[in-house]
């Protein structure tokens, strides 16, 4: 059942993204059988870098940042898969959470941060604080197919622009093809790669040069820190 499925897996990355890209993600998910390494994009985008100017258009849909109580209480809805832990914990650093709303319904989100941030329960990003550092990105499944996450994070990034900030700084993992294609789309820029390993209690990362401009650089976090979700 496992060959069949990775199979079925390999030859989906052959027929959409071709042979290099799928011998590259199965190199990678080999790799992870034994050890955690992850290569990360690093992006940026700034508002004169969106390409298309009907991504700041939310029609139909309320877009803002979501109160506190809004989130404790969408975080008790396990369809909007929000963890109260992973809300709590954020929000207690400061970290703001856009949202689109269809009425009562939360339609999809984005999380934002102005401070450095655990990606996962070992390892800890810092970045150049006049950017905000957009992750955990969202869209219920009724919703999807419509690409109110590029909508809600342009909305972000005028927002937090408004507010005085260059733009935002997030990352993709390198064998998320659709999500790479998908920003790079929208006008984000890759600037550089954060190399992360982790085998046993040893824990490694490497940023490139291009990452020094944005202070992308990830370190080892403490581990008793709660995971954020990952990224859909």
């Amino acid at each position: 059942m496992y060959l069949r499925k990775a199979a079925l897996h390999i030859g989906d990355q052959v027929q959409k993204y071709g042979v290099a890209a799928a011998m590259y993600d199965l190199g990678l998910r080999l790799i992870n059988t034994a050890v955690q390494f992850q290569i990360l994009k690093g992006m940026a985008v700034r508002v004169q870098d969106v390409k298309d100017a009907s991504l700041f258009d939310a029609s139909g849909f309320e877009a803002r940042f979501a109160t506190a109580d809004e989130l404790a209480r969408y975080a008790q809805d396990p369809a909007c898969a929000m963890r109260p832990e992973f809300v709590r914990e954020a929000t207690a650093r400061g970290d703001r959470c856009y949202a689109l709303f269809d009425g009562e319904v939360l339609a999809s989100y984005g999380w934002y941060s102005n401070r450095p941030t655990p990606i996962d329960e070992h390892f800890l990003l810092r970045f150049d604080p006049a950017y905000a550092y957009m992750y955990n990105g969202y869209t219920a499944p009724a919703y999807r197919g419509k690409r109110l996450h590029a909508v809600g994070m342009c909305r972000a990034l005028r927002a937090v622009t408004d507010e005085g900030r260059k733009g935002l700084v997030s990352w993709v993992l390198s064998n998320n093809f659709a999500s790479l294609r998908s920003v790079t789309r929208m006008g984000y820029r890759i600037f550089g790669d954060a190399y992360l390993l982790r085998a046993g209690s040893v824990r490694f990362s490497y940023s490139t040069p291009g990452c020094t401009e944005y202070g992308f650089e990830i370190e080892a976090d403490e581990p008793a820190r709660v995971s954020p979700q990952p990224s859909p």
